[in-house]
């Protein structure tokens, strides 16, 4: 299988997993019910404040269930970042695969702003064909944020009650705020990706550390003696790479910003 085929089926796959993240439980906190869900653990809030934890209300079965894998989780990224460097960013993370997905459907809207700038300047006549596929892509795009929204809002409501809305056509007010906040949270973070990635993600900076210091770390780099040679300096490794790094001019030298996804070695062997 090829690289760039492999690599969308594992975003596609890990942003199936994160929609599902509220349905399984895994972590969700639910605002009506002032419950938090951890791996299928409880931790709730009686009206009075009085503390119940985990099944048939056993703090251990909780400590044990939900707070420790979940710990677990957050030491293996520096050892993850130490071997593979921010690999996990660049094939398996969904902020990343919104973000290039968001990149694709933006090249295929260009298509209006290539009409309308025709049509001001009467030099080109309107491709219906490409209006067509265009609003369909728009269209796409609205879809996918309000299920996305759907999904999401499930951190906070919980599922079962947000399919009842949907399915009888009852959204609550409550539900429809949540559902867009969500929306907004994506597209805010889609426009602000690089620097999320670089000096905010939680994942990313934990891997970050260790990437910087490992010496057996992951790291694409270019090869110098190739660049006289072979290269032809067309410049697609560039254009290719999501995070704007220019991967001939890396050398030796460690970008933090480099997510390991080797989108410039397939834009090079293209």
């Amino acid at each position: 299988m090829h690289r760039k085929v492999l690599r969308g089926f594992t975003q596609g796959s890990v942003l199936i997993v994160a929609l599902l993240i509220p349905v399984f439980d895994i972590i969700r906190f639910d605002i009506v019910a002032k419950e938090l869900y951890l791996f299928g653990q409880v931790w709730s809030f009686a009206p009075q404040w009085d503390f119940m934890s985990g099944a048939g209300g056993n703090p251990a079965n909780f400590l044990f269930k939900g707070v420790f894998p979940l710990i677990a989780i957050f030491l293996s990224l520096p050892v993850l970042g130490a071997v593979l460097g921010r690999f996990f960013c660049g094939w398996f993370c969904p902020v990343g695969t919104i973000y290039e997905a968001g990149n694709f459907f933006g090249k295929k809207l260009a298509v209006f702003k290539r009409c309308w700038t025709g049509w001001q300047y009467g030099n080109e006549k309107a491709d219906w064909k490409d209006i067509f596929f265009g609003s369909i892509t728009a269209l796409s795009i609205a879809g996918s944020l309000l299920v996305m929204g759907a999904f999401f809002s499930g951190l906070f409501i919980a599922p079962v009650e947000i399919w009842r809305q949907v399915s009888l056509h009852e959204c609550s007010p409550f539900f429809i705020i949540v559902a867009l906040g969500m929306m907004a949270l994506i597209v805010a973070v889609y426009f602000a990706r690089r620097s999320f990635c670089s000096y905010i993600c939680l994942f990313g900076i934990t891997m970050m550390i260790p990437f910087v210091v490992s010496p057996l770390s992951l790291r694409i780099r270019f090869d110098m003696e190739r660049k006289g040679a072979i290269c032809k300096n067309c410049g697609r490794c560039e254009r290719a790479c999501i995070m704007g790094i220019k991967p001939r001019a890396q050398k030796n030298k460690i970008n933090l910003k480099c997510i390991n996804c080797g989108e410039c070695i397939t834009a090079c062997e293209q």
